[in-house]
């Protein structure tokens, strides 16, 4: 596989067209175009940020790209394709789907810009008891974790909230993360020349660098 060498302005391009053209018919006639600016750049911009991220940290990740089908069985909206594209980096050796339910990286690329971080997309109800768990027993362990990456005002805690977890007993800056249904950080960026740039995977890099504790908390949670 080839170098990574930035995305291109053409990638931002067909993500535009296919958002307005969202059928089978226009990606058929635009098949080729997909492989040249945005799956084949894509897989060369996972490979290389895999690989830099196991040299920077030594946390050996598989990466796996969202495919552009999507799954329409039970949506709505009959749309296709997928007007974006991500990868994650997740712990080696999970099968399909498994990662959404353990802390994983993500990078997408949208026609707006992009966004990236970390977090439990689909994380199970054992899980959140035992991570719930985890913080009880030693809160500030975990309030060091986060107000770390709290206090660089680069990633937003997002996720949807239980109504009912009760959170009073521990210090207030733990409460937005303790009742979590589901949680990730991220930073969102409008498009920018880093884009198209080589340098963009040593920079997204240098960021996640910064959540590999809180990454590293997480993944030993164990949950049946």
């Amino acid at each position: 596989m080839k170098k990574f060498t930035g995305f291109l302005p053409e990638t931002i391009d067909f993500l535009w067209e296919l958002r307005m053209n969202n059928s089978k018919e226009w990606m058929d006639q635009n098949r080729e175009r997909y492989k040249g600016v945005l799956k084949t750049p894509f897989d060369q911009f996972s490979a290389v940020i895999s690989e830099g991220f196991a040299e920077a940290t030594g946390e050996k990740m598989d990466w796996s790209v969202s495919r552009i089908n999507r799954d329409i069985r039970y949506s709505k909206d009959k749309s296709p394709y997928r007007s974006c594209r991500w990868v994650v980096l997740k712990e080696q050796l999970l099968a399909g789907t498994d990662w959404k339910m353990r802390p994983a990286f993500y990078f997408e690329v949208s026609p707006e810009g992009y966004n990236h971080g970390m977090g439990v997309y689909e994380a199970t109800p054992a899980y959140l008891n035992a991570y719930r768990e985890k913080i009880r027993n030693k809160p500030i362990d975990f309030l060091n974790i986060v107000g770390e990456i709290e206090k660089k005002k680069e990633f937003i805690l997002m996720g949807e909230d239980y109504k009912k977890v009760n959170a009073s007993a521990l210090p207030k800056e733990i409460g937005p993360w303790y009742i979590k249904k589901n949680f990730y950080v991220s930073e969102t960026k409008n498009i920018e020349d880093i884009i198209f740039s080589e340098a963009l995977p040593q920079m997204i890099v240098e960021k996640w660098k910064d959540l590999v504790p809180l990454y590293r908390y997480l993944k030993e949670i164990k949950s049946e």
